[in-house]
């Protein structure tokens, strides 16, 4: 059999896999707080070829021949949590957290990344980056999903009505000019423990004991004043120029895999009408 219709078959089945991933990115560039994904490729175990020879006095003598790629697999997509440009709406429900203000850690040279929480199914935590809230008929507020936002005790906050304020430190005030609840707002070192859950939700997959948490002062960003701002929303960090030019190239990857299949048809048909006849 020849093993390189399996290498062939394996690039392009990962072409494949990276093709939906940009294709998803591609179709949400214009989500609110969308991260785009990134494909990781990964290359299947190599396998050691040997020859057997027979060696003096009789004995088997192994020669290694060298080693032999199997192919490659798309592993996953991982979100890239770079923060997205900012647009002003107006709308005092759209929220923007400002990961930009975020310090650098100095031993990975990267920055972390701030979660709004809401309550999904079944009352459990998850987590967003859409900050493009609305406030339901109970006066809560929620996702444009209709999850409610939790506060600073991880419960539904109420506002009553879209006229309210959010000060750069998450604290609500409502508009008779009372005091409302506190935004949850979490901050973790290493955002690419999240998991995309569907509908612009966050799944902490990390460590159970180091989940996000919450941002209790402006210290975190090191004086910067503060890590909320009102009448924005963070868009999609999607780059659609790369995006284009990285589906041209997986195409062109699948397309070449796709030939090499086709040379070993061809072989194939030959050793079977033409050699076999001699």
């Amino acid at each position: 059999m020849f093993r390189g219709l399996y290498t062939a078959t394996s690039g392009m089945m990962a072409n494949n896999r990276n093709q939906q991933i940009l294709t998803n990115n591609l179709s949400n560039a214009n989500t609110p707080g969308f991260k785009g994904d990134q494909t990781v490729l990964r290359a299947f175990p190599d396998q050691l070829i040997t020859a057997i020879e027979n060696g003096k006095k009789g004995t088997i003598a192994p020669q290694n021949i060298g080693t032999l790629t199997t192919g490659v697999y798309a592993q996953e997509g991982i979100p890239s949590f770079l923060q997205g440009p900012l647009k002003e709406t107006g709308n005092l429900t759209d929220l923007v957290l400002l990961d930009e203000l975020l310090p650098t850690n100095p031993e990975t040279q990267q920055k972390g990344s701030m979660v709004f929480a809401v309550a999904a199914e079944n009352d459990e935590v998850r987590y967003t980056k859409n900050g493009s809230f609305t406030v339901n008929t109970e006066g809560l507020l929620t996702t444009s999903d209709g999850f409610p936002v939790l506060g600073e005790n991880q419960q539904p906050i109420q506002v009553g009505s879209t006229d309210f304020t959010v000060q750069e430190n998450g604290q609500i005030t409502l508009a008779d000019g009372t005091q409302g609840d506190r935004l949850w707002i979490g901050y973790t070192e290493n955002p690419d423990q999240f998991v995309k859950q569907g509908q612009n939700l966050l799944r902490w997959e990390g460590n159970p004991e180091t989940p996000p948490q919450f941002v209790e002062n402006e210290a975190l960003l090191e004086g910067a004043g503060g890590f909320v701002k009102q009448g924005f929303i963070e868009q999609s960090n999607v780059d659609l120029t790369r995006t284009m030019t990285d589906m041209m190239t997986t195409y062109r990857g699948f397309e070449s895999n796709q030939k090499v299949i086709q040379a070993y048809d061809r072989s194939m048909e030959k050793a079977v009408n033409e050699i076999g006849r001699v």
